[in-house]
């Protein structure tokens, strides 16, 4: 007999998951609400209604999206966090807003760390680093070469301070030994024009973002910060490829309020997990240029924690603070 494959594992597991015991098997008894904390069409957004029509066909309910943008994840946030822990209503949880906001000391009406439970991923976001067309340099040994023969005289883009695209650049001047000034932007589409028109040189963005532009020749290209080269530009090295010795994917989860029934975490992760091994889902998380992740609880709450404790340690050698 040839052996199973892990799909077939996982819905084994998620159908003795269903049907063991009364109170495992009552859930989930109606529709599962998923607070997405941005406005429809963008990146996150399509991810989670993936997510959400493979978890309605698993479970037998629908998942029905509840986009609720504002604050940095703090309007979708308090939405979950008051709702009832019998999950029901779950929430993506983000990088900017699990890790670092409250790096950063941002006052959030709630503790990310206790108030939420881990279920599972939603996926990872490959970011790159891109240099502008008019920089002369076509690989990242180029740029680390002329950035450091010029300290202080070139600049970083980013779409904010404490954004994302900021605080991995802060992390690349830290492993790599550079010092580049800062030039915050209202927004990641401003920044990467100006990036392409030469006003700034250089910026980390999402690979999804900007793939059109690296394959367009509108922006250079120097390195991804996952730990593995990306289907979509295979030849691309990693920055720890290339010595700088840097892994940093963006990411957004799946949390649940507190005190969440261990049965029904378990059917909830279970059925991520299938979600995650499923042709079409990672067909369309291809697209989206988003890596599928098949975590317990447990690595996924490592995963956000030890997240949380790397950007804790940047804010407090840089001296990084939120505009007033």
């Amino acid at each position: 007999m040839p052996p199973l494959d892990r799909r077939t594992v996982l819905l084994a597991g998620l159908a003795s998951a269903l049907g063991s015991g009364s109170a495992r098997a009552a859930f989930p008894d109606r529709p599962i609400q998923l607070v997405v904390p941005f406005a429809p069409a963008g990146g996150t957004d399509i991810a989670a209604r993936r997510l959400g029509e493979t978890l309605a066909r698993q479970l037998g309910q629908s998942v029905i999206i509840d986009n609720r943008p504002g604050a940095n994840g703090i309007v979708a946030g308090q939405a979950v966090v008051k709702a009832p822990a019998d999950g029901h209503t779950l929430l993506v949880a983000t990088a900017a807003s699990f890790a670092a906001a409250p790096a950063l000391g941002q006052k959030l009406p709630y503790d990310v760390a206790y108030d939420f439970a881990p279920v599972g991923m939603l996926g990872l976001f490959p970011l790159v680093l891109n240099a502008s067309p008019t920089l002369p340099v076509n690989s990242l040994a180029e740029f680390l070469t002329y950035a450091r023969q010029r300290p202080g005289q070139l600049n970083f883009a980013s779409a904010g301070i404490g954004g994302t695209n900021h605080l991995v650049f802060e992390m690349i001047m830290q492993a790599a030994g550079l010092k580049l000034a800062h030039v915050p932007y209202r927004g990641a589409g401003l920044a990467a024009a100006d990036l392409m028109s030469g006003q700034v040189h250089v910026m980390i963005d999402s690979l999804a973002a900007s793939l059109g532009s690296i394959q367009g020749g509108k922006v250079k290209a120097l390195a991804v910060t996952t730990d593995a080269r990306q289907p979509q530009l295979p030849d691309l090295p990693t920055l720890k490829e290339q010595g700088v010795n840097l892994i940093y994917p963006g990411w957004a989860s799946i949390v649940a309020p507190a005190g969440i029934e261990p049965g029904t975490l378990h059917v909830l992760n279970t059925a991520i997990n299938v979600a995650m091994a499923d042709a079409e889902l990672v067909a369309r998380y291809r697209e989206l240029v988003i890596e599928p992740v098949a975590w317990s609880p447990q690595e996924t709450g490592t995963f956000m924690a030890r997240d949380r404790a790397i950007l804790t340690e940047l804010v407090a050698k840089t001296g990084i603070k939120l505009a007033e």
